[in-house]
């Protein structure tokens, strides 16, 4: 049964979703000192920390090939009136 006001139009409640889309890619980290720490035997070793930095600064870069890994939809946590500037979809327009 659907709503509908005495002129015969259909009544609609908006609901503000979102979409969390997930990515992947692979980047190749140059070894350098930069990405490595002293240890007590005096060599060096990777720095987990410094590692992980670099490899997301490098993502930045437009070469890097992106490939969507999943996406979700689901009800937005902060609902409230949809902007001026904004649409929305009416199934019956």
């Amino acid at each position: 049964m659907e709503a509908m006001s005495p002129d015969g139009s259909i009544y609609c409640i908006s609901l503000r979703l979102r979409r969390i889309t997930i990515e992947d890619a692979y980047v190749n980290v140059p070894l350098t000192e930069a990405i490595t720490k002293p240890t007590e035997e005096g060599n060096r070793a990777l720095d987990p920390d410094a590692f992980m930095r670099e490899g997301i600064r490098l993502s930045d870069d437009p070469r890097v090939e992106w490939q969507v890994e999943s996406a979700t939809t689901e009800c937005h946590p902060v609902q409230q009136a949809r902007p001026e500037d904004r649409t929305a979809l009416d199934v019956h327009d």
